[in-house]
């Protein structure tokens, strides 16, 4: 069995199969037509991904032949597949995530719901804002040296991404608040309908007429 490490691209097809089966023409189209496509929405870079997963055993294929036009092949997660997701979905962010990892943090956290629980989300991107916080940190260590006329440009370029990285670390709070909110409205108790009161009410009138 190949344990080889996966492409950002193929955890991708791994968790959009692990909702649902899907054929390839399905996986080629939610990828064209969502900002999925960030990470590829070509065919040929999607269908030679999805043989490859099949191949190295991370997915099982299977022919539809319930239609009467071309069988179509139907890809299915297998148990190899469900560990390797399982196994990148709790990986913490790390420095090389956000340098190379085009993408790959974001795609890990909207990836997460249904297969991780909410506390283990949360410590996600806890982890996740102390390596953005520790990235800008050098990144504006970088700024200060970059001093003088002849280091206009340079300074400018690299603002682009300090600014960028500042609005990612944002939006890891505001999201880890979205959650919080979420869990407390989840847990609330369901208020009463009021149809308890007026039963009892109703017991105490006909108790009354019967005295």
């Amino acid at each position: 069995m190949n344990e080889k490490r996966l492409t950002t691209l193929e955890y991708g097809l791994l968790g959009l199969i692990g909702m649902s089966p899907m054929t390839g023409y399905d996986v080629h189209k939610i990828f064209a037509t969502t900002p999925l496509g960030h990470f590829s929405a070509s065919p040929g870079a999607i269908y030679p991904a999805l043989r490859r997963l099949a191949h190295s055993g991370f997915l099982e294929a299977r022919l539809d032949t319930s239609r009467e036009a071309r069988p179509r092949r139907i890809y299915s997660l297998t148990t190899v597949g469900e560990r390797a997701l399982d196994d990148w979905l709790h990986q913490p962010v790390t420095r090389e995530d956000l340098i190379r990892g085009g993408g790959a943090p974001v795609l890990r956290f909207s990836l997460a719901q249904g297969r991780l629980g909410r506390e283990e989300i949360l410590a996600y991107l806890e982890t996740y804002q102390k390596v953005l916080a520790a990235y800008l940190k050098e990144l504006c260590g970088h700024g200060e040296l970059l001093t003088g006329p002849e280091n206009l440009h340079g300074r400018i370029s690299l603002s682009l991404g300090v600014r960028g990285y500042e609005s990612e670390l944002e939006w890891t709070k505001w999201a880890a608040g979205e959650i919080k909110q979420a869990g407390r409205i989840a847990s609330r108790p369901r208020p009463s309908s009021g149809k308890g009161k007026e039963n009892k009410k109703e017991v105490r009138d006909v108790t009354k007429k019967s005295r």
